[in-house]
Order: C-alpha cells, then sequence, then structure tokens
C-alpha cells in the first residue's frame, strides 16, 4: 500500500505478520524454476541465506505506462526515465505540444476515477485546442482492499511537514478499544490525521483499520471543501459507530493543535469508544 507515515506502516506491518510471515524489504538472492516448482533463496533474519520451493509466484510489481506502440520516440516531446511523455496534471497537455494524454498511457494514477477525469480534461482540451484550460483535479484518495483496510487521504506526512514548515500537529486514535469495532470484531488498526498550526486546516491523513474505505472517503470531502478541524468536528457523528473513532482523532488533533481540551477518557457526550 502507499503508506507513507511511519506509526501506519509499523502497525500494519505487525497485524499482518500475525497472519503470515511479510518482509517488504526482502533480500531476495536468486529465484528458478525446478521439477518441484519455483525455488526462491532469501536472507531470513534468524536463519541466515536459505532457499525453499513453493507451487508458484505471484510478482505484483505494478503498471508501467501503455506506450510501447505509440512510436512517441518519433515525436520531439520530452520524455521521463520510464518514457512517457512530460505532462500537466492539471490540462494533461504534453509540453507545448498538441498532444495530450490520458488514462493507461502514462500511468501516473492509475485509479478508475483518476482515469475518467483525465480523459474529460483531455479531451476537452484536444477538442477546442489551441484553447487549453485547467481542469479540476481531485483530492488524492487511494484505498487497498486489504483486512484490515488502507486508506490515504490528502498530502502525505512528508508534503504536510513541507508545505507547513514544520508547523503541523498530528491527532491519533487506536481502534483496539474503538466501542462498535469492538462489538464486530475489528477492534485493530490506527488512524492518524494531519492540521496546520495557526489555521486550523485539515490536511490529510493515513489510516490502517476497519472501514477505512469510507472514513476515507469522509477525509477526502472535507479535504476538497478545505475543511478546518473545528468545523469538521461540528459535523454528527451517530452512536455508536465506527466513525466516531474519527471523532476521537479529530478531538485529538484540535488539542494538539492548541484549539480545543484534551480528549477526556470518559467523554459522557461521546458514548462508549467515543
Amino acid at each position: 500500500g502507499p503508506i507513507q507515515d511511519d506509526e501506519i506502516r509499523e502497525c500494519a506491518l505487525k497485524t499482518f505478520n500475525d497472519e503470515f510471515p511479510l518482509d517488504p524489504d526482502a533480500d531476495t538472492r536468486k529465484i528458478e524454476r525446478t521439477d518441484d516448482g519455483v525455488a526462491i533463496t532469501f536472507v531470513d533474519a534468524d536463519r541466515g541465506e536459505v532457499t525453499e520451493t513453493f507451487d508458484y509466484v505471484l510478482a505484483a510489481t505494478g503498471r508501467k505506462p501503455n506506450v510501447d506502440g505509440l512510436d512517441i520516440q518519433n515525436t520531439d516531446l520530452e520524455l521521463d526515465d520510464r518514457g512517457t511523455p512530460v505532462f500537466d496534471s492539471y490540462t494533461m497537455r504534453c509540453g507545448d505540444s498538441h498532444i495530450f494524454i490520458a488514462g493507461d498511457v502514462n500511468a501516473a494514477l492509475p485509479l478508475l476515477h483518476e482515469a475518467a477525469d483525465e480523459g474529460r480534461i483531455a479531451g476537452n482540451n484536444a477538442g477546442q485546442y489551441p484553447e487549453v484550460r485547467a481542469g479540476l483535479r481531485r483530492v488524492p484518495l487511494s484505498v487497498v482492499f486489504t483486512d484490515p483496510q488502507i486508506a490515504t487521504v490528502g498530502k502525505t506526512i512528508q508534503q504536510v511537514n513541507e508545505d507547513c514548515r514544520g508547523c503541523f500537529a498530528v491527532g491519533s486514535v487506536s481502534f483496539e478499544g474503538q466501542g462498535r469495532s469492538r462489538v464486530i470484531g475489528k477492534n485493530c488498526g490506527l488512524l492518524r490525521v494531519y492540521g496546520e498550526h495557526g489555521s486550523g486546516l485539515f490536511m490529510g491523513a493515513e489510516m490502517f483499520g476497519p472501514a477505512a474505505e469510507h472514513i476515507g472517503h469522509l477525509l477526502a470531502w472535507a479535504a476538497q471543501q478545505r475543511l478546518t478541524v473545528s468545523q469538521m468536528l461540528a459535523m454528527p457523528f451517530y452512536h455508536p459507530v465506527i466513525e466516531e473513532g474519527l471523532r476521537t482523532a479529530l478531538r485529538d488533533l484540535s488539542h494538539q493543535l492548541s484549539l480545543g481540551p484534551k480528549e477526556e477518557t470518559h467523554c459522557l457526550d461521546c458514548g462508549p469508544g467515543g
């Protein structure tokens, strides 16, 4: 997943390793087909270099831009290190040319809703060329359908740190004790939300936990509307729902931004898990 927050990554790795061995930094020395299957030689943290044989190997290596059959090399377009034309993500225009790029040929954001936006922008600008206009790009939103789920919204923690020049705060909530999550047996995970000091503006979030796909949508809407943490806390939160955990994280962020009081351990207006 696209996790950038160290604490979210640590939580996810611990949880996944409870189910099966997962090493995101695996040192793989050799892979070869044998009569018994596929032999993989790798470095094990406890056993050193070992070789194990498996029936099959699933190689999930991501996507590459679908540009091989376009003869782009015959144009004078500037290409990046992946052989993709350098383009403006708001106009989808390749340099100063009359060529526009969208979808799987750029593989910048291989998501259906992003590809649809790109196609609309590129088609409009190609159709009305030479008049070129910037189109609407949505707040970044990514969901990975693991169990528990992963969601990232808005700016990463590194981008927030850069944009705010270090003047930001983080609010968090663990779902281990969150009321509804405990009732349904999904009480695992962590949510961290980022806000700017001074303005109180909500900047982004990362989550590993239950209902991340739904909480991610709520946070993406808030980020695109440029809501402050205080405005988000003024919204209704039903009881008992997993989204009460979001309110807890926002209250923690509000306190870290010196906008509100410290979250009480037993808040009477929250209900269990609030």
